[in-house]
């Protein structure tokens, strides 16, 4: 049986701090397989002590078990054994330590994607008739790029921002052939909510993208990708964020290169997002 399946077995007779544990070993497996145990507490959300606590409650000798325990169910899952940065060669200047956890972080939302999901972004994507893209205060950089590297093959592709009137100019022209794409989620919860109870009463498919913290989009949106593992701030997850954005848009073009070849791409130089309004 595998570390999952006894997991699963287990879940309800433990604690909620272990159950927080549990689903976060379900969740972010490749973590578990490249951090130590302080590490992983942080991330779920509770004390080191709760982590040892357990690996115990799952009949394990500690965290170096539960470790391998992993580490053969992702063999056994994906053929190989997961990289990790810790591989590299280490040197104490900044750059390495950033860009270290840059690869990490990347590392770790590769393999929280999985294929049907990432397809069936593509296609949305491709078919939508017009899409939105909304990132508000920390997400909004992201968004930017997103809508200005659609808008590079796209038309009516539009960048939605926080002020008022040109939100309720935007809901009011989505439809069933809309696609709203939304990256980051954290503090502005509230208002990105509200947004996606409009779009989906107007039939609108959602795309998200989150910072792995629980929140209603999980249950909201048609498509969701979830960057690295929780962290304090969106801003530490651009270099993740962008990564996938580009994963998408490129491969958008790739696989509907029929549709696509020939279409010159803007400069961005001269390139403008163009806002939404009523004809």
């Amino acid at each position: 049986m595998s570390i999952c399946d006894s997991i699963k077995k287990k879940y309800i007779r433990l604690s909620k701090g272990q159950r927080k544990v549990a689903q976060f070993v379900l969740d972010y497996p490749y973590v578990i397989a490249s951090q130590v145990a302080s590490e992983v507490g942080r991330q779920a959300g509770v004390s080191e002590s709760t982590v040892i606590r357990f690996c115990y409650a799952m009949d394990l000798s500690g965290f170096s078990e539960l470790q391998q325990r992993v580490k053969d169910y992702l063999i056994e899952k994906d053929g190989a054994a997961p990289t990790s940065v810790s591989r590299l060669k280490k040197t104490n200047t900044p750059a390495h330590v950033i860009m270290s956890q840059d690869i990490e972080l990347v590392e770790n939302t590769m393999q929280n994607i999985e294929a049907s999901t990432f397809e069936q972004a593509i296609e949305y994507l491709h078919k939508a008739q017009q899409i939105f893209v909304l990132g508000l205060r920390s997400a909004e950089p992201a968004a930017f790029w997103m809508a200005k590297n659609l808008k590079a093959y796209r038309e009516k592709i539009y960048l939605m921002t926080i002020d008022e009137k040109k939100m309720a100019l935007d809901l009011a022209q989505m439809d069933e052939r809309t696609v709203l794409f939304i990256v980051g989620v954290n503090e502005q919860q509230e208002d990105v909510m509200a947004v996606v109870e409009i779009a989906r009463r107007k039939g609108v498919k959602v795309i998200a993208i989150t910072d792995g913290v629980p929140c209603p989009l999980q249950e909201k949106s048609d498509v969701l990708f979830t960057i690295g593992a929780p962290a304090k701030s969106f801003h530490s997850y651009d270099v993740a964020v962008i990564s996938l954005l580009h994963a998408l848009v490129e491969s958008m073009v790739k696989q509907y290169k029929a549709y696509y070849t020939g279409i010159k791409t803007i400069s961005s130089q001269h390139l403008e997002v163009e806002s939404f309004r009523l004809t």
